[in-house]
């Protein structure tokens, strides 16, 4: 959503309660840390706090999820296991996804992944552990929405839509130039574009459920038909 009309007093308001949500938040997470240290147990929990989304915190006059910027598709993570991984380590470095958390839990309990699982074991990364890494990540939105992010640029196309974007996140990182039809990123849109293309060829789409020949909701007993 854009709220273009919000005056500053309204996004004050806005940043308001989103920081006191945080702060709530916050105060849960406390008391889970404190559940698994009255256990004892500590030192074997690995906890893992994450999202599936960001939301817009009036960057580009967005509230919520629903476009590829940085502030909706890029969310926290933190790995904490005391004696196993550092503490107040940071790692800006590596490209991860939330396809990663399963094969990362399944490392930590040490069993075996589902074969088809997509995401790469966190471990070597949380423990400082030198490792080869992937060179990309991607990520979908509004069914025909596609981002592509590397450690320089991010790429970003919408199925039938001629225009593309291509935003430098060094030199850039607000998002604010369009660099895709700039004569000297040609280069780059197109070694974007073939990431991309290969990234897409290589999922298994689930096929869309049925629109007809899905019966309709029966209403329960004794309910009342609604007025027309």
């Amino acid at each position: 959503m854009i709220y273009e009309n919000f005056s500053d007093e309204q996004w004050r308001y806005y940043l308001y309660i989103y920081y006191r949500q945080v702060e709530m938040l916050d105060g849960d997470v406390g008391r889970i840390l404190d559940a698994v240290d009255d256990s004892g147990r500590a030192r074997d929990t690995v906890i893992v706090l994450t999202a599936d989304h960001g939301d817009g915190r009036g960057r580009h006059q967005h509230v919520q999820k629903w476009y590829p910027y940085e502030e909706s598709v890029k969310v926290p993570m933190i790995v904490s296991c005391p004696g196993r991984i550092a503490e107040n380590a940071a790692d800006a470095s590596h490209l991860v996804s939330g396809l990663d958390l399963m094969s990362t839990v399944c490392d930590y309990a040490g069993v075996a992944p589902p074969p088809d699982a997509r995401g790469r074991s966190l471990r070597p990364l949380c423990e400082q552990q030198p490792t080869e890494w992937r060179e990309f990540v991607a990520s979908e939105h509004h069914v025909v929405g596609r981002m592509l992010r590397t450690p320089q640029y991010k790429y970003v196309r919408y199925r039938d839509d001629p225009v593309e974007q291509l935003f430098d996140m060094q030199a850039d990182p607000w998002e604010t130039k369009n660099l895709y039809d700039a004569p000297r990123f040609a280069g780059v849109v197109a070694d974007h574009r073939k990431l991309l293309d290969a990234w897409e060829a290589s999922l298994a789409p689930v096929a869309p459920t049925p629109e007809v020949g899905i019966p309709p909701r029966k209403r329960p007993a004794g309910a009342k038909k609604r007025p027309s």
